[in-house]
């Protein structure tokens, strides 16, 4: 078969179009490169593949003060702190007794705190207990239980991770929060009647304190009752006198007010232009205090005349039939070796206190000493008890003739101080329970009615118990799941400022890049608010806010003009928040009306209340964890 021959043109022409092809063999790699890259990704990314923290210089990690643990775990070994010790014998912490051990702060907040406690007994028990009589032991009891309560919450407090519990819970109930409110906007045309729309929205979901307002004094009582194996010191419940005294005066006088100025929108802007406030921080005028025991001057004692009712040491140990009871009592609670300690302690004052002491008689003291320091201070004794680390110091260096007696003395007293007033209270019989429910002390007086409504929240959503609503469909549960920073950002976005869906998809692709760069930035810039918040001259100018809040009624309060004033601030700031770009890329209208759901949804007080209620639950279930489990078996708790 003959074959066509190529002429010379046509070779040239192949040659041609060959080198022209390799010219743009690049581009075409580059193109069929990224949709290969494209299919890849597509394939093998889905809405769950994030990739990790492109912010390596940002690494955020929860700071928690390692302090012993509190009851209710109860009974644990004094040596190691294992619940279950199978070398030492069980005994019961210290700190059990006294959590405000090893707690120290700066002097001026020490001394804020104290004036709010102070005006606590003085608003609220003087008045009534001076007209009974002029001992002031029972005063001096209960500002041990007030000292008690506030160390137990500092500790509990410093245990918990806040930045991650605000991005991860209150976070996303404050999404839920905002849903809401945009769905009744979308039923009212007027901010007017925003609110009650809102609360109609919620439906059976509204928080059952928000009711009414006896309906959320109620709450509040329940609240602290519950609260009361934790806050208050071991076998103080059994007091009922103590126990209807703090969920009377508690509830009603401190956490009520309190609640309403935190949902005062007055408030809500004030806390808010701070928060999104961009200039540094106010500086401290003034050196930071020395730090000094947490409410130690507050619960100094101010009784001077001797209690009948009180035991001394020295009492017990002289009668014998006292002794053996006590003895007894040291037992159950595992601390007979305080007594032990205590006992050696006289013995040995009796001793080194005697004038004219011999060489002999001073090296006997001395290997006396050694003794006490081998059997009580050495971390592997089994009789170990934990002192002030200058008392252990002073006996190293064998300045126990010169110094330490004396303090040998507080120290023996300080351990053993609350056993005693447990022993004699273990002593007293039991209180005959009662036939009828206890009596609430909530007399349907106008004065009680006074103090109970106000024009600002009214009777909050003014709903009897048996109202019937119908369940409202929850399109934000049930729709989609957000988790974290970024997810709420775009939930925001689409919810309240109605982003395109060009501008959707493009978060939702930078969601992969992005979302823990973002979730870690933020814990990483919480944390360093809430150091700026926590400094010690903002810390004092926060608890004078709150006393005057919920302490001085008589101050004039501030004007209509001055809180319409800072609510126009506010919302001119929170316009200025939003980056220009943002608002070039959703529209300049969809920003304002975005910012202004935003802002009437935080001008409603009720509402507020509803949303600080909600937040209260979360932060009391993560200082007290332990609730849940008796919610669990009560059922009592929502």
């Amino acid at each position: 078969v003959a074959l066509p021959v190529r002429t010379v043109g046509q070779n040239r022409k192949a040659v041609i179009f060959f080198f022209s092809y390799l010219r743009y063999l690049h581009i075409l790699m580059i193109f069929w490169s990224f949709v290969a890259g494209v299919v890849t990704f597509y394939c093998s990314l889905g809405p769950d593949s994030l990739l990790p923290n492109i912010l390596f210089t940002i690494k955020y990690k929860p700071k928690q003060l390692e302090l012993p643990e509190l009851f209710p775990h109860g009974h644990s070994c004094a040596v190691c702190g294992k619940v279950k010790c199978k070398r030492h014998r069980p005994a019961l912490l210290l700190e059990n007794y006294q959590p405000w051990l090893d707690l120290k702060v700066p002097s001026k907040v020490d001394a804020s705190l104290s004036e709010v406690l102070e005006l606590v007994l003085e608003n609220f028990i003087y008045p009534w207990y001076r007209n009974i009589t002029d001992d002031e032991s029972s005063v001096d009891e209960l500002r041990g239980t007030l000292r008690f309560f506030a160390s137990v919450l500092v500790r509990r407090i410093h245990k918990v991770d806040v930045p991650t519990v605000v991005t991860k819970k209150m976070l996303k109930a404050a999404m839920k929060h905002t849903e809401v409110i945009a769905k009744a906007r979308q039923k009212v045309k007027n901010a007017e009647f925003l609110q009650q729309a809102a609360l109609e929205e919620y439906g059976p979901e509204l928080h059952v304190a928000l009711r009414s307002r006896r309906d959320e004094l109620h709450y509040l009582r329940k609240l602290t009752e519950l609260l009361f194996p934790y806050i208050l010191p071991p076998k103080s419940t059994e007091c009922r006198s103590l126990t209807l005294l703090i969920r009377e005066i508690l509830p009603g006088s401190v956490f009520l007010p309190s609640m309403d100025f935190l949902a005062d929108p007055d408030t809500v802007n004030h806390l808010l232009l701070i928060f999104i406030d961009d200039s540094p921080p106010e500086k401290a005028t003034e050196p930071t205090s020395s730090l000094v025991p947490f409410l130690q001057k507050f619960a100094e004692a101010r009784n001077k005349k001797p209690s009948v009712l009180k035991l001394e040491l020295k009492e017990i140990r002289d009668q014998q039939d006292l002794l053996f009871r006590f003895m007894n009592f040291l037992k159950q609670e595992g601390a007979v070796h305080v007594l032990q300690f205590c006992l050696t302690v006289e013995e040995f004052n009796d001793r080194i206190l005697r004038p004219e002491l011999s060489d002999t008689e001073k090296m006997a003291l001395h290997e006396e000493v050694q003794k006490i320091y081998k059997t009580y201070c050495l971390d592997e004794s089994i009789d170990k008890i934990r002192f002030d680390p200058f008392i252990v110091e002073e006996i190293q260096r064998s300045k126990i003739i010169k110094s330490v007696p004396g303090k040998l003395i507080k120290e023996k007293g300080q351990h053993l101080e609350p056993f005693i007033m447990n022993f004699i209270n273990s002593c007293e019989s039991p209180k005959p329970k009662p036939s009828r429910p206890e009596l609430t002390i909530l007399s349907p007086t106008s004065e009680n009615n006074k103090k109970l409504f106000n024009d600002l929240f009214k009777n909050n959503a003014n709903r009897s118990e048996n109202t019937e609503r119908r369940q409202n469909q929850n399109y934000f549960m049930e729709m989609m799941t957000v988790e974290g920073v970024y997810d709420y950002l775009m939930f925001v976005g689409r919810v309240v400022f109605r982003i395109p869906d060009w501008l959707h998809h493009l978060l939702m692709g930078g969601r992969i890049l992005f979302k823990n760069t973002l979730e870690l930035y933020t814990d990483y810039y919480l944390h360093y608010k809430l150091e700026q918040l926590f400094q010690e001259h903002r810390l004092v100018s926060l608890i004078t806010l709150l006393r005057d809040a919920v302490f001085c009624e008589n101050t004039e309060p501030r004007s209509l003009q001055d809180k319409q004033k800072r609510a126009k601030q506010t919302f001119e700031e929170m316009m200025r928040y939003i980056p220009d770009l943002i608002g070039k890329c959703i529209g300049e209208e969809a920003k304002y009306e975005g910012i202004r759901l935003l802002f009437d949804g935080m001008q409603q007080p009720v509402l507020n209340k509803q949303l600080t209620y909600v937040l209260l639950d979360i932060g009391i279930q993560e200082l007290f964890p332990e609730l849940s489990k008796v919610c669990a078996k009560t059922k009592s708790c929502r």
